[in-house]
């Protein structure tokens, strides 16, 4: 699982690097509503960052709780599931969909908020080095909030989001990092798994290492907390 794994934690870096760069000068006077909500929870995300910086290098739950509170109600697990698993997700049944989309979640947001505490103050340095590129509307349902970062030392770095209309609100369901997208990305290298021992046994990989993850920080927390006693 190392080539995801890798793969993870570049989108996720660029992830929080184009979200939490967002600052208000940036927006465009053409924005849609879909553009305003990821400024606006970016934004907000940020600042929380800010505010918590230093607690959050000590105790990374602090970080699990901003994205599960402020990021994770704007993004659809089960549509970037399907897209995911393209062919193979038709197949399945709906215990094994749910069971997917549960744990490919969780997979994201572990690596999402590794990325996020390991790289806090270069973000916050660099609040202001995102610029906001014409706004595209696919449909009125389905849009494309479009970004580019700029770097040190590099050529800007282009980020999409993908998001679509569900019951009035606006959610994410794909990520694009210079042409890359999340969900095509996964798809490949989870296709592989999957026609190697199957998708049960892909779910149950990304469980285990899910699970291995929150045991080894629940004992980096005890043993912060009997260090301080």
């Amino acid at each position: 699982m190392s080539q995801y794994k890798n793969n993870s934690f570049y989108i996720s870096l660029l992830l929080v690097l184009s979200s939490l760069f967002i600052t208000t000068n940036n927006v465009n006077a053409e924005s849609s509503p879909a553009q305003e909500l990821v400024i606006a929870n970016t934004v907000k995300l940020l600042s929380e960052l800010k505010a918590h910086n230093g607690d959050i290098k000590k105790d990374a739950n602090i970080a699990f709780g901003l994205v599960e509170d402020i990021v994770l109600p704007h993004i659809d697990f089960r549509r970037i599931g399907q897209l995911v698993l393209g062919k193979y997700w038709r197949r399945a049944n709906e215990e094994q969909r749910q069971r997917f989309s549960e744990e490919f979640k969780n997979f994201l947001v572990r690596t999402y908020v590794t990325a996020m505490v390991e790289f806090s103050d270069q973000i916050i340095s660099h609040a202001d080095n995102v610029s906001y590129l014409p706004f595209r509307n696919n449909d009125p349902e389905d849009v494309t909030v479009r970004m580019e970062i700029k770097l040190a030392d590099r050529p800007p770095v282009s980020v999409h989001y993908s998001l679509y209309l569900k019951d009035s609100n606006w959610m994410i369901y794909d990520l694009s990092v210079e042409g890359i997208s999340l969900a095509t990305t996964y798809r490949s290298s989870f296709a592989s798994e999957i026609r190697r021992g199957g998708l049960d046994k892909l779910i149950n990989k990304l469980a285990a290492r899910n699970k291995k993850a929150v045991l080894s920080r629940n004992t980096t927390e005890t043993d912060h907390s009997v260090s301080a006693q």
